[in-house]
């Protein structure tokens, strides 16, 4: 005759997160020292706990071991069974209870991030997470001033249970202005689940001017240097260096004359070259892909064909998803990477940049895209870029 073994209970229910406490009551009722292995089986093996997994019984004694059955959100509703494989010296039985898994429904709702800034459109993610055990439908619904306009990627998700949905939503202001102080445009997101709960989340975009509040600053400053140098050069360089040239002048022969003229002239020059722009003249470029499903495409333009010793200072790019399609945009510089995004994130996404990107004569600048999905009601993913900047000689 085997060791025995029954549960007490035989039959106990549990809610998602909670834990179900079972007893499993070993018997020898043989007249020898008996050496139990315990093993969890079945479909709750990874979810049950045994306090121990080697019993040493003594002639007819009886002894009781706790077994602890995890009931995560991982766990569907309904009935489960929990199944403990005992190892008699060779002889191998189960014993098994029934855990009933109460049907739950459940989510947490939060905004990522709470509050965004830019000039162009504020972006933000829905995160909803299920933490029952039933499939849960939840609707979203946004409340803003009639200053901006919102963009919900979906107005309801259906999420499983314990996963976790996230809506992209986009607040874009109806009008833009180049310059003046920020301002918050607050709204709301109403939530409601198909268990009957509902929330509400209070997020906020603060839209900034279009121009930098450091770039009119930085400008003034600049043009400042340029007054205090040109000052400097007509007031105090100048007269200077034509005084001592005419000094030297007279005493030199015509040979050492035709040469500090020349370093004269040279001196000039430098000072015509300082006082343009840093930059340049301004340029702009826009540069546009068409790419199918699952495919690459890439827009070329090469910078000063003639080469003619040029440079281009790129300080601004907008890039253009206008369809929402989903993939990866590229801009590059012969065969170096610029600038790499997502599109998935935008419709439409500016960079404005503190040092610019610098392009010689003869260098190549592309758009290449990587077309994954096109957008809702397309199929092809049409990608644009435009670059602003400035040309200068070398």
């Amino acid at each position: 005759m085997s060791v025995t073994a029954i549960f007490l209970p035989d039959r106990i229910s549990a809610a998602p997160g909670e834990t179900a406490a079972l007893t499993l009551q070993l018997r020898n009722p043989t007249d020898g020292e008996r050496v139990v292995k315990l093993r969890a089986g079945g479909g709750l093996a990874e979810q049950t706990v045994l306090q121990t997994e080697t019993i040493y019984l003594d002639p007819n004694e009886q002894f009781e071991v706790p077994v602890i059955v995890d009931a995560n959100s991982n766990l569907p509703a309904g009935l489960h069974s929990c199944v403990i494989e005992i190892d008699d010296g060779g002889q191998t039985s189960n014993a098994a209870a029934t855990v009933e898994i109460i049907e739950t429904a459940a989510y947490a709702a939060r905004l990522e991030p709470p509050t965004s800034r830019s000039a162009a459109a504020g972006r933000h993610k829905i995160a909803i997470e299920n933490g029952g055990n039933v499939t849960l439908m939840v609707e979203l619904d946004v409340t803003t001033s009639d200053d901006v306009a919102a963009e919900l990627a979906a107005p309801a998700v259906t999420i499983e249970p314990g996963k976790t949905a996230k809506v992209e939503l986009r607040i874009a202001p109806r009008v833009k202005y180049w310059n003046g102080t920020d301002q918050e445009h607050p709204f709301t997101i109403g939530v409601s689940g198909s268990n009957g709960e509902s929330a509400v989340l209070d997020g906020a975009y603060v839209q900034g001017p279009r121009v930098r509040p450091w770039f009119l600053p930085a400008l003034a400053g600049m043009a400042g240097s340029f007054l205090l140098f040109v000052l400097a050069w007509f007031l105090v360089l100048q007269p200077r260096i034509e005084t001592i040239a005419d000094d030297r002048a007279a005493a030199l022969d015509e040979a050492q004359s035709t040469e500090l003229q020349t370093q004269v002239d040279a001196i000039e020059a430098a000072a015509a070259e300082a006082a343009e722009l840093p930059l340049g003249e301004p340029v702009d470029l826009r540069l546009e892909v068409t790419s199918g499903a699952a495919a690459s495409q890439t827009t070329s333009f090469v910078f000063d064909e003639q080469g003619n010793n040029r440079v281009l200072s790129i300080t601004d790019i907008i890039f253009q998803n206008p369809t929402g399609a989903i993939g990866t945009v590229e801009l590059l510089r012969d065969d170096q990477i610029l600038q790499q995004s997502n599109m998935a994130n935008f419709r439409d996404l500016d960079f404005h940049l503190v040092a610019p990107f610098r392009v010689n004569s003869r260098s190549e600048i592309s758009l290449r895209v990587a077309c994954e999905t096109p957008g809702p009601g397309t199929d092809q993913c049409v990608v644009a870029a435009t670059i602003l900047g400035f040309v200068d000689d070398n």
